[in-house]
């Protein structure tokens, strides 16, 4: 598939993102910090927390990533991944789990956009460019292998270790052993641009970068355009699954266990299929990409997604449906994801790579935290209505995204 001399290298790309996923952790997140007697009010100040940091931090993280290494900044992620478990394990009051969190959110915020950039830069050295969304699409498939392989074994870890805590410990041997192998990736991507820091170029280098993206009319279009779809995919993904939970929830099918352990089964199988099938999806997503022109390909996939929603809606009360839908989005987003990588980076400088990626992840979160709470009042008044007003607002970005290119041929 790839000549010997660059298997190894992305071999190493694909491992760091199958370690990165094994959070087994995150689907007991929120019942860990109610066992820990934490009321919703402070687990929602947490979560608050983390997103603010997140959205503070991902765009410098992306300059210090272009200015003064790469690879160094992602050691430093992981280094804060690595405490932030360690806290978590150890936190018994909501002081504890502050600290965790800002050191968890800080280490999203550092790694989000940075390996992306760095897989880019390492095609553009060696003139890969023909295979750049086939080894995107094969990193990420292994990224979502291990959160398949999270999803299974966080059922068994759950079940049969003492209490939930456990899990971060377990946790770290994955990411201890991702940064061992970030160190071992080539100096050259380190692309280290600045040896000493300074405040007056570091800020210099945020408002360029966030000038160049919003100035630079095809970066800034691909930005908003990946943006907007990962903000309406998470929004859809949050409101399909409780469907999944309410349709499955009288179903039993092991009986030694009692009705929340069916639950937590349910979850971990539901979304081992899932990845497993995005996972096909997205290693096979260049093929997608020969079909046609890439821009174009990723706009029809609005309309595509729009009409699977609008199906949905008026098949609610069937699990099957509402299953093959799910899955169905995933598939969608798994090949447009790759796709879209390789879109942003073909419009982009080289060396404002990781700003204009970290640039695009805070603008799906903020996206996302605007919307929410009117896709949320929307989905208490009707389901229905929430998936057919989701449906046509992506049918109309579709016919919207065809007028710039009319006026410009």
């Amino acid at each position: 598939m790839f000549e010997k001399e660059h298997r190894l290298q992305i071999t190493k790309f694909s491992l760091y993102g199958l370690l990165k996923n094994l959070r087994f952790f995150e689907p007991f997140l929120l019942i860990y910090f109610l066992e820990q007697s934490l009321n919703l009010f402070y687990i929602g100040i947490l979560f608050s927390i983390r997103e603010i940091i997140i959205y503070v931090f991902e765009i410098p993280s992306g300059v210090i990533a272009d200015r003064y290494g790469k690879k160094t900044e992602l050691v430093y992620c992981f280094l804060f991944y690595i405490i932030s478990f360690v806290l978590f394990y150890f936190a018994t009051g909501f002081v504890g789990f502050v600290f965790a969190m800002a050191l968890f959110a800080l280490g999203e915020a550092f790694r989000s956009g940075t390996h992306k950039a760095m897989i880019m830069a390492y095609m553009d050295k060696h003139e890969l460019k023909e295979s750049k969304t086939k080894i995107y699409g094969l990193t990420r498939s292994y990224s979502l292998i291990g959160s398949m392989i999270a999803s299974l074994v966080s059922i068994l870890l759950v079940l049969y270790l003492p209490e939930i805590r456990y899990l971060f410990l377990v946790a770290i041997i994955p990411y201890v052993i991702d940064l061992i192998m970030i160190l071992t990736y080539p100096n050259y991507l380190n692309d280290k641009r600045d040896t000493t820091f300074s405040l007056k170029a570091f800020f210099k280098s945020n408002i360029d970068g966030i000038s160049y993206t919003f100035k630079t009319k095809k970066v800034r279009r691909a930005v908003f355009n990946s943006s907007t779809y990962q903000a309406f995919f998470k929004a859809i993904k949050d409101y399909v699954q409780p469907l999944v939970l309410a349709i499955t929830g009288s179903m039993i099918i092991f009986s030694s266990f009692n009705d929340d352990e069916h639950k937590t089964i349910y979850i971990g199988i539901i979304y081992t299929v899932i990845y497993f099938i995005s996972a096909i999806a997205s290693r096979n997503a260049h093929h997608v990409q020969k079909m046609g022109d890439h821009q174009k390909l990723v706009q029809w996939m609005w309309l595509l997604t729009g009409l699977v929603l609008l199906i949905l809606s008026f098949l609610l009360s069937s699990l099957w449906a509402v299953l093959g839908v799910f899955i169905l989005l995933y598939i969608i987003m798994n090949i447009r994801k790759p796709i879209m990588i390789d879109v942003i980076g073909e419009v982009t400088k080289d060396d404002k790579r990781a700003t204009v990626l970290s640039v695009e992840a805070q603008m799906a979160s903020i996206m996302i935290a605007l919307s929410a709470p009117l896709i949320g009042l929307l989905a208490e008044y009707s389901m229905q209505a929430l998936f057919i007003t989701l449906a046509s607002i992506m049918v109309l970005i579709f016919i919207l995204s065809f007028y710039p290119q009319k006026e410009k041929n």
